[in-house]
């Protein structure tokens, strides 16, 4: 330990003309500073090191930040485009209801036409009034891209009017399915009725027996034609030429085909219902007894035979063993090929 009790002394002599200055220092001090040096040196070398892997550290960290942040936005502009696309598909949905919607509406019209024609009661529409197409002071809406253009600004879609769109569309799903239902059932019903409408359509006594449409003789009480007396006539007489044709008023089955001395060659069909028809003074019989005629079908011709004054066709319909005026069934004319 004497060592480190030494001291030393450093002489600096300035220039010529000053004065020397003396440094005491000790033997301890003198090996620290060496010590003192070191350990800043290493500490500068430690600060670099720490620095340059800090300063890569950084760079690696911006590198995966600016990374992240591409990822982020390439999933912000997806998550922006499947967004748009589920927007489109509601909006899509919503017209495709609302088409559907037009469709069943047109079902509708369409079935009560067809009940119209077979002389069926209309039924409402699946929706009621408010369905389907909507006339307001003479405006339409029922919108159809093939029916002419379209146009607008692009304007973004804001999150309420999403909201409502897709309530809106959920609640037209949500009722299409019961009145799809409704429908079916309707529909299948009203098939039943315009088959049994048909059928009892067939066996009415609809349409002219003769082409010819002039009535020389009405139903009811006239003077007769040979004595000039009031009598009852049971039918109707319509005018013609001998050899004319004449058609089964409706469906049904001969059950008599002869001559009498009073209506001459003449033909009686069973519709069945309590309906008979009767064609009298006829110049020639084709259909015969037990024959299964169907509405349209020739089954004589016209003529003048029995007691008659010229060529013409008595025409009469019986209801339930009474005659009835056949005029009041003459809804319709015999159509070509039947």
């Amino acid at each position: 330990m004497k060592w480190s009790k030494k001291r030393f002394t450093f002489v600096i002599i300035p220039d010529a003309n000053s004065s020397v200055k003396r440094v005491h220092i000790s033997a301890v001090v003198l090996v620290f500073i060496p010590i003192l040096f070191l350990i800043l040196a290493l500490s500068v070398i430690y600060l670099y090191l720490l620095y340059h892997n800090s300063a890569g550290s950084i760079s690696s960290l911006r590198h995966k930040l600016s990374d992240s942040s591409s990822r982020y936005e390439r999933m912000l502009a997806d998550k922006n485009d499947s967004i748009e696309s589920l927007q489109t598909q509601v909006a899509g949905l919503s017209e495709q209801a609302k088409s559907i919607q037009r469709k069943m509406d047109e079902v509708d019209k369409l079935e009560n036409q067809v009940k119209n024609m077979v002389g069926l009661p209309s039924s409402g529409s699946s929706k009621g009034d408010a369905g389907g197409a909507e006339a307001v002071d003479g405006l339409v809406e029922d919108g159809d891209p093939s029916d002419g253009g379209m146009g607008g600004e692009d304007l973004p879609v804001t999150d309420a009017e999403m909201t409502a769109l897709t309530t809106s569309t959920r609640t037209d799903l949500a009722a299409l399915g019961p009145q799809l239902e409704q429908l079916k059932q309707r529909l299948e019903q009203t098939k039943a009725a315009v088959a049994a409408a048909q059928k009892a359509l067939r066996t009415t006594p609809t349409i002219w027996p003769t082409d010819n449409r002039r009535i020389t003789s009405l139903f009811g009480v006239r003077k007769d034609p040979f004595t000039g007396k009031a009598r009852f006539h049971a039918g109707i007489d319509i005018a013609g030429s001998v050899g004319d044709e004449v058609y089964a008023a409706a469906d049904g089955v001969v059950v008599h085909s002869g001559r009498d001395s009073a209506e001459g060659n003449n033909i009686t069909i069973d519709h069945g219902n309590g309906i008979r028809t009767r064609y009298m003074h006829l110049s020639r019989l084709i259909a015969q007894v037990g024959d299964k005629v169907e509405k349209g079908d020739v089954i004589g011709e016209l003529g003048s035979t029995g007691r008659s004054t010229g060529p013409h066709l008595h025409y009469e319909v019986v209801l339930n063993g009474e005659p009835s005026d056949p005029r009041t069934y003459l809804k319709a004319t015999r159509k070509v090929g039947e």
